[in-house]
């Protein structure tokens, strides 16, 4: 697993996870451990990431790494994330107002990356690799930094 137990001390303390996660496990009926719990947590935020970040990223690659090997931005995107979808699973507990807004922030980032408007420390997809690879606006995506994608003629400065 991408996200380790210990790393969600970053968010929340790991006793109150441990009684989240319980109070999932035994409410649910079935059968589900807490690791279990953990394990679809990630699941769910590194799918969420490869889908949207993916587009510009090769963020396969990152998901097989561990402790500091890990990206740290990639790594709290998908705290953020986890942590809001184990939160969902509870029945008689709100979600945190921090919580909600660690995901929104989450999503927005990773609009913004799938955009091109925020680059990622990470090495960029191929030719062979673009979403559309017949696409002429989109190929040659080699190097590091921002990509834009868009149909958008350059503007003229002209009046």
């Amino acid at each position: 697993m991408y996200i380790q137990k210990q790393d969600y001390q970053i968010r929340i303390r790991i006793n109150l996870l441990d009684i989240l996660l319980e109070n999932i496990a035994t409410g649910m009926g079935a059968g589900e451990t807490p690791d279990d719990i953990l394990a679809a947590a990630n699941k769910i935020a590194c799918d969420t990431i490869a889908t949207k970040a993916g587009v510009v990223y090769k963020v396969d690659e990152e998901f097989t790494k561990t402790g500091n090997d890990r990206n740290g931005y990639i790594l709290s995107l998908a705290l953020s994330i986890a942590l809001y979808e184990i939160y969902q699973r509870v029945d008689d507990y709100e979600v945190p107002e921090k919580v909600i807004k660690n995901y929104n922030d989450a999503f927005e980032s990773l609009d913004d990356i799938s955009r091109g408007k925020e680059p990622l420390n990470l090495p960029p997809r191929d030719n062979g690799e673009n979403a559309n690879p017949g696409d002429d606006e989109n190929a040659g995506t080699t190097g590091t930094g921002l990509r834009r994608f868009g149909s958008a003629k350059k503007r003229s400065h002209r009046i």
